[in-house]
This record gives C-alpha cells, sequence and structure tokens, in this order.
C-alpha cells in the first residue's frame, strides 16, 4: 500500500461523514397559518454580511397574486411554476449561512454552521465549517471535474482536527460511496436552490403518479425575516425502503425569489421525529465567482 493509499484510509472515515451536505436550520420562531412553530437558530457571518444584497423589491409592495393564489389552489402547478422562474433567474452565483441537523443512527447531528458558496454553471459547492464541523472544516464539489477510476463523482476535503490535518491536509471521497449514504441524508451534488427544488419535485410526482400525494398548502411563514409560503408534504415513509425520503416534508418557499429557503423532514406524519431541518439563510447573489474558487490546492483551502 503506497503512503497515499494509507493516508487515505486514515482520513476516510473522518471525511466520508460530510460527503451530504443539506441546506440548514434558522432557528427563530417559524409559525405557519396552522399555528405550529419551527426551531429556528440565530446565526451570522461576517464575511456574507459584507456582500450587498441584491436589489428586490419587498414583498410586501410588489404582492404576486399569481404565485399566492397558485401555491393554494394547486401547490403542485405551483413548484413547477417555481421551477420555471428559477430557470429565467439570471442569477450565476450565490453564498450564503446554511445551518444543518440531521439524524444519523439513533440520534440527531449537532447543528452545524456552514457558509457555502454555490456556482450555477459548471454545478460548484464551496462549503467551510464555522461550527460543529464533524470531520471535515471544508469541503469542495465541481461536478463533473473530479472523478475516480471508477467514474464516481468525487469532492475534495479538509479533514478537521490538527492531527487529521498533519495526516492528509486534503483527501478525496466519492460524494455517492457507502461511506457517505450511511452518514448523512444528501450529497452534495443535492445542495442549493435548483437542486433542493428538483427534490421536493421528484417525489412529490413519483407520489402523484402512485396515487399517493398529500400535499397541502399550510399558509406563510418567515424565514431569515422573509415571507415565505408553507406547504407540507404527506408520503407513506416507512423507513425501510428508499422509495420516499420521510413521511412529512414541511418547507418554506420564499414569496420573492420562488425558491426553497427552509426544509424540516420528518420519519412521523406528526413532525415529531426529525429526520433532517436544513435552512439557508444571509444569502448573497452574484458574488461572482470563478474558477479560482473551486481550486481545492489554492493556499486559501
Amino acid at each position: 500500500m503506497t503512503n497515499q493509499r494509507r493516508n487515505m484510509g486514515r482520513a476516510g472515515a473522518a471525511t466520508g461523514l460530510l460527503i451530504a451536505a443539506a441546506w440548514g436550520l434558522h432557528c427563530q420562531d417559524v409559525r405557519t397559518a396552522a399555528g405550529r412553530e419551527e426551531p429556528v437558530l440565530t446565526a451570522r457571518i461576517d464575511g456574507l454580511a459584507s456582500v450587498p444584497l441584491p436589489t428586490i423589491e419587498p414583498v410586501a409592495s410588489r404582492p404576486d397574486h399569481t404565485s399566492q393564489s397558485l401555491a393554494e389552489s394547486d401547490p403542485v402547478a405551483f413548484l413547477m411554476h417555481c421551477r420555471d422562474a428559477w430557470g429565467k433567474n439570471t442569477a450565476r452565483d450565490y453564498q450564503c449561512l446554511f445551518l444543518s441537523q440531521e439524524r444519523i443512527g439513533d440520534g440527531l447531528t449537532p447543528v452545524q454552521e456552514v457558509a457555502a458558496r454555490v456556482r450555477r454553471q459548471p454545478f460548484s459547492v464551496d462549503m467551510t465549517w464555522l461550527k460543529n464541523p464533524m470531520a471535515a472544516k471544508r469541503a469542495m464539489y465541481v461536478e463533473g471535474k473530479w472523478t475516480d477510476a471508477r467514474g464516481q463523482a468525487m469532492a475534495w476535503f479538509k479533514p478537521a482536527g490538527a492531527l487529521l490535518e498533519l495526516v492528509a491536509p486534503r483527501v478525496q471521497q466519492p460524494i455517492h460511496g457507502p461511506r457517505a449514504k450511511a452518514a448523512a441524508r444528501r450529497s452534495m451534488d443535492q445542495f442549493g436552490f435548483e437542486r433542493t427544488l428538483g427534490l421536493i419535485i421528484k417525489y412529490t410526482q413519483l407520489a402523484r403518479d402512485a396515487g399517493q400525494l398529500d400535499l397541502r398548502y399550510a399558509g406563510t411563514g418567515a424565514i431569515d425575516d422573509r415571507p415565505t409560503y408553507v406547504f407540507e408534504r404527506y408520503l407513506p415513509y416507512n423507513g425501510h425502503d428508499e422509495s420516499y425520503p420521510d413521511a412529512l416534508l414541511r418547507f418554506h418557499i420564499d414569496q420573492a425569489w420562488l425558491v426553497p429557503t427552509a426544509c424540516f423532514s420528518y420519519a412521523d406524519g406528526k413532525g415529531e421525529q426529525l429526520l433532517g431541518a436544513y435552512v439557508m439563510t444571509a444569502v448573497r447573489f452574484d458574488v461572482g465567482l470563478g474558477d479560482a474558487d473551486y481550486d481545492p490546492h489554492s493556499a486559501s483551502f
């Protein structure tokens, strides 16, 4: 075994835990019309706060009656409307503060705070852990750029902890490998507004075609002080197969951007057993990300 393979093996168990990334939990009280509350985490990051927000007229002064009525009358059509709107969105990239918590094995992970940067073409994700890194303090993925000998998509990771970093300053791991699937509910290529919306639509359509869909408009809410439309999706999830990801998914769609900014996934229809909580906050669009920002061999990585 070469030194490189030995180093990869030592760091592999640690880095595999972070291959799946999914959005975050931002905790203030989030109330829907149904009167429910979601836990929301308060957090901030100085680096993101320095970037100016995109010019967007407040939702209250520019009501989108088409979106509102469609959300209330036909949630499935509304999701397609959101997908079309994002396809027409001219933003090339964005960054955010992402917090996440997932049920892994028999317990919930600590809430993780991550500074995330996403480029739309080619799809690229750069994540830096600010709080509660599990095994890596940074992760980087560019779609189609890094593969192993078997053609598996790979990502670069910077291990957390001085000892691991000394042994292997950076390592590559497959984003769909067994360690990733055992350690997290989502992979890096499922991160971001477009991929999240795509997952919601995928299982919504699957359930609809099987005659098992229960998708409800639940009212309005707020994430990061931005008005949202709130939906609840119920599926026949049993936890033993991969047909559906959850029994209940409560998700927020930003009223102006028409993208999902928060998702709360549960193993039961009552919303008592959390599987994953994800919220994206402090969003900034068109920050000017380029190839140099996704170079794992740069000094900044």
